[in-house]
């Protein structure tokens, strides 16, 4: 036992062991995990910023002490996470959306006016919520995939991380992966 300890803190205190078990979990069973799906982009988002700090500036911290800012970090996020969840979602759906037919719209229509993307961007804002629900398994994977590969130093692997995405989602959906949570 006196082994351990030493060995987690090695590996932990550049928070990829925490970000890498969260990605596991997510990448898994995300989608039934709602709350977790809901806080968990805060709290990675909340390690990784922290982390990239400590290499900066906090290399006087020994190995727990980087540990524990790390988890305090993450839970700062999550915690905002959940504050915010509705309207991070409508906002991601707006995004998406726009984005998307700003892309696309071109290619079908070459003449389509410039509100065009304003407009469905504001047609994502109603109704992406919904969607997201239904898409729950995709997206849970997909973060769950980008933790794993930032834990496992390979987060510019594009292929690993689109191989992880569809595993993940296809557990999920293989497993009944939906969200229990009713609105």
């Amino acid at each position: 036992m006196d082994d351990v300890l030493p060995t987690l803190l090695a590996f932990g205190s550049d928070g990829r062991l925490l970000a890498g078990a969260i990605g596991v979990v997510l990448l898994l069973i995300g989608a039934r995990l709602y709350s977790l799906a809901v806080m968990a982009p805060g709290f990675l988002l909340g390690v990784f910023a922290t982390a990239l700090a400590l290499d900066e500036y906090g290399r006087k911290f020994d190995e727990l002490m980087r540990l524990g800012i790390l988890v305090v970090a993450g839970s700062i996020g999550a915690f905002i996470s959940t504050r915010i969840e509705q309207l991070a979602v409508r906002l991601c759906g707006s995004l998406v959306v726009a984005a998307t037919t700003h892309a696309i719209l071109p290619l079908v229509w070459p003449k389509a006016p410039w509100f065009a993307a304003p407009a469905a961007g504001f047609v994502g804002l109603l109704l992406f919520p919904s969607l997201y629900r239904r898409l729950l398994p995709l997206i849970t994977s997909a973060v769950g995939a980008i933790a794993i590969a930032w834990a496992a130093s390979a987060e510019t692997n594009l292929l690993l991380i689109s191989g992880l995405t569809v595993l993940g989602a296809a557990i999920q959906l293989g497993t009944g992966g939906r969200s229990r949570k009713s609105e």
